[in-house]
C-alpha cells in the first residue's frame, strides 16, 4: 500500500493555477477558514525578480514581512482603481469536496500545490 502526503497549503508557498491548456504560477498571500479559503497573487508580483530559489532561501518571518508589504500595496491598488477585484491582481480558491482547490464561485480549473509550473498555449 503506497502512502500520499497531503501538502498542506502556507502562506508564501509557491502554486500553479491551471485552467483548460495554461498554467499560472501563484504564491499563496493569505489563509483563512481554517485552510479552506486561500488567496494567492501573481508570483512575478511577489517575489519582484527575485528568483524562486532565492525566495525560498529567504528566512520565513522576512518573506512574510514582505508578502504582508505586497499584499497592503495590492488591496490598496485595487480599492482605488477598480470597483470590484482584479482576478489579474488577485486570486482567491476555495476547498471543494473532492479535494481540489477551484477558483472561487466556480468548479473549473485546480490549484497544485507546491508548484512552479506556468505555460500559456501559444494557439489562442
Amino acid at each position: 500500500m503506497q502512502i500520499i502526503k497531503q501538502v498542506k497549503p502556507e502562506v508564501g508557498m509557491s502554486v500553479s493555477y491551471s485552467i483548460g491548456s495554461d498554467s499560472y504560477h501563484q504564491i499563496i498571500m493569505r489563509i483563512t477558514r481554517n485552510g479552506k479559503t486561500i488567496e494567492t497573487l501573481n508570483a512575478d508580483d511577489v517575489l519582484g525578480g527575485l528568483s524562486y530559489e532565492n525566495w525560498l532561501a529567504t528566512p520565513q518571518s522576512i518573506r512574510l514581512a514582505h508578502i504582508n508589504n505586497v499584499l497592503q500595496k495590492t488591496l490598496a491598488f485595487i480599492e482605488e482603481e477598480y470597483e470590484r477585484p482584479n482576478p489579474q491582481l488577485r486570486h482567491i480558491f476555495t476547498l471543494c469536496s473532492d479535494g481540489h482547490y477551484r477558483s472561487k464561485g466556480t468548479r473549473s480549473g485546480f490549484l497544485y500545490l507546491n508548484s512552479t509550473h506556468q505555460y500559456f498555449d501559444p494557439s489562442f
